[in-house]
């Protein structure tokens, strides 16, 4: 009995382990958008969140992080800055090791607001994914096409210049467009949203990236909803012995009081 327990506690482990590591792999892309804060009240807004777990059965693991958001509005100016820093380690070997900073400012124009300067910096790394180190800096126009309470649709057009040094020693510096696109429908019990990214590079339109994170949320009773999420990370040309396609399906319950 004993035994037959600590087989099945190693294999929720590793399935724990194993969404964590399709999860972080597929954010290759930075999915901005869904980190914005929705708060309109003018000043400095921020969270920070850290972690730090060590386990030990039959192996050793070894878990910390840190995630943290700054939001700072000022009359048309706006000011994000995020950073994500997680790495996981079981028996030696690194499941996940990955990082990224990301700030972003936005200035808006027009009596009613509909569109954005937006000018960008990130600097990111993913052991996974055989990044050493990404750079990534661009600017552009961002569009609030319709945007109220239960309907938001946005769109974004971004030239960026990317540099890239991968583990296996290949250094890129490429010029991408980055486009993105979001949409948000709300009514009675029932919510959709989808975020998506679009990202070739100029000089050659058949490498490029696309992700995409979507999110459904509806309710049963009035005390409990049902969330279904699905997120896609597409690559034509990944580093080697990196899958180009990761997605991963996640349903989950919530519990309101």
């Amino acid at each position: 009995m004993k035994q037959r327990f600590s087989i099945v506690i190693r294999i929720i482990s590793f399935g724990f382990l194993l969404i964590a590591l399709t999860a972080v792999s597929s954010a290759q892309i930075v999915n901005v958008e869904s980190k914005r804060s929705g708060d309109a009240q003018e000043g400095w807004h921020g969270a920070l969140n850290l972690s730090l777990n060590f386990t030990r059965n039959t192996g050793d693991v070894f878990d910390y992080g840190a995630k943290g958001s700054i939001q700072y509005l000022k009359k048309r100016h706006r000011l994000l800055v995020l950073t994500d820093l997680s790495r996981v380690v079981a028996g030696g070997t690194d499941f996940i090791n990955r990082g990224y900073e990301h700030v972003r400012y936005n200035y808006d124009f027009g009596e009613k607001r509909k569109f954005s300067l937006e000018a960008f910096q990130q600097a990111q790394f993913n052991g996974i994914q055989r990044i050493d180190f990404r750079h990534l800096t661009g600017a552009g126009i961002r569009w609030n096409v319709l945007e109220n309470d239960s309907l938001k649709f946005w769109v974004g057009s971004l030239p960026m210049y990317e540099y890239e040094e991968l583990t296996t020693g290949i250094i890129e510096r490429n010029f991408r467009q980055s486009s993105y696109v979001l949409f948000f429908v709300a009514f009675k019990k029932f919510e959709f949203q989808t975020i998506n990214y679009y990202q070739p590079r100029m000089d050659d339109l058949s490498d490029f990236r696309f992700s995409s994170s979507n999110n459904i949320e509806f309710g049963v009773l009035s005390w409990l909803r049902f969330v279904t999420s699905f997120d896609l990370t597409y690559d034509t040309r990944p580093p080697a012995e990196v899958p180009g396609l990761v997605f991963t399906f996640k349903n989950a319950i919530k519990l309101e009081f």
